[in-house]
């Protein structure tokens, strides 16, 4: 979580948005936890969104990222929490929705 946290802030900050925000929102079915994390950041450019889950893509200056966030977050996500991870981009900023089933 807070990786995606800090690339919300990241993309806020680099794309000078004057009131920033991230929303975090948590919904429960009886099978699934869905966890939406939002920004008003500018979202991904349609080139790179289809990539930001591989390892070693970053989008930021080498001394600013190393391209594994994400990637990690997905295998963590995936792997070890038998969930699943999408992006897309809003009208204002980027969107990350991460179901988990729900344990009992």
């Amino acid at each position: 979580f807070f990786n995606l946290i800090k690339n919300s802030i990241d993309a806020i900050v680099e794309n000078k948005v004057q009131k920033g925000h991230i929303h975090i929102t948590l919904e429960a079915s009886r099978s699934n936890w869905t966890i939406v994390f939002s920004d008003n950041g500018g979202g991904f450019e349609e080139d790179v969104i289809s990539h930001i889950f591989e390892p070693y893509f970053t989008t930021k200056f080498k001394d600013k990222g190393t391209g594994i966030g994400l990637y990690m977050s997905k295998m963590i996500i995936e792997e070890s929490l038998q969930g699943d991870i999408e992006a897309k981009n809003t009208d204002v900023g980027a969107e990350i929705t991460i179901s988990l089933p729900r344990r009992r």
